[in-house]
């Protein structure tokens, strides 16, 4: 199933759009789009701004979830003892977001994707970085994800973060699975009725 079908369908973005300045016609929301074909926004809203993200690269939507997440971590650190790093919570965003919508593994940087890599006598060997061209997630590959911007720490340290970020990930897959059904039920619908007319 990709979420695309109906997204790109309806050319629909997770934006709330103002007046145009010069007098223009204001747009609808994403609530009013996501209603007018059908789809309910209440069903996963943290879900659907994770496939704009996905699809769509939206940054608004980006936002919106970033802010989604960082209210998350606070609920689950609120029983915390010791530092709290706020560069290690906007670290756990980035990598919670970067799992969220690549839930199949990153792309290898190794092999492009292939699965496969030349040796030096232009023989195709199996890539060994990587499983079928995606590296999968782990704790490493979280912890590669977490300290791949500005937030750099040691791995015994990272096991702290490590449970919160893992909560994190399992909360985001159940919005997103939960956002998809919807969109999959309502391409079935149309499916069906577009059928019945032939």
């Amino acid at each position: 199933m990709r979420p695309e079908t109906l997204l790109a369908k309806f050319n629909l973005k997770s934006m709330d759009y103002q007046k145009m300045h010069q007098g223009g016609k204001s747009r609808f929301s994403v609530e009013e789009q996501l209603s007018m074909v059908g789809v309910s926004w209440k069903a996963s809203p943290i879900g659907f701004l994770i496939l704009f993200v996905e699809t769509q690269g939206c940054l608004h939507s980006r936002r919106a979830l970033e802010k989604e997440i960082q209210s998350e971590i606070v609920t689950l650190t609120t029983n915390w003892r010791g530092q709290r790093s706020e560069s290690a919570f906007a670290a756990m965003v980035n990598a919670a977001i970067e799992e969220a919508t690549h839930p199949q593994g990153c792309i290898c940087s190794s092999c492009g994707g292939t699965g496969l890599y030349k040796t030096p006598h232009r023989q195709m060997r199996k890539c060994t970085h990587c499983k079928d061209g995606r590296v999968l997630w782990s704790p490493e590959s979280r912890y590669v994800a977490m300290c791949s911007n500005h937030f750099i720490c040691s791995y015994p340290i990272f096991k702290r973060y490590h449970v919160v970020l893992e909560q994190l990930s399992q909360w985001l897959a159940a919005q997103r699975n939960a956002a998809m059904l919807t969109l999959m039920e309502r391409i079935k619908l149309e499916e069906e009725a577009y059928a019945l007319m032939n």
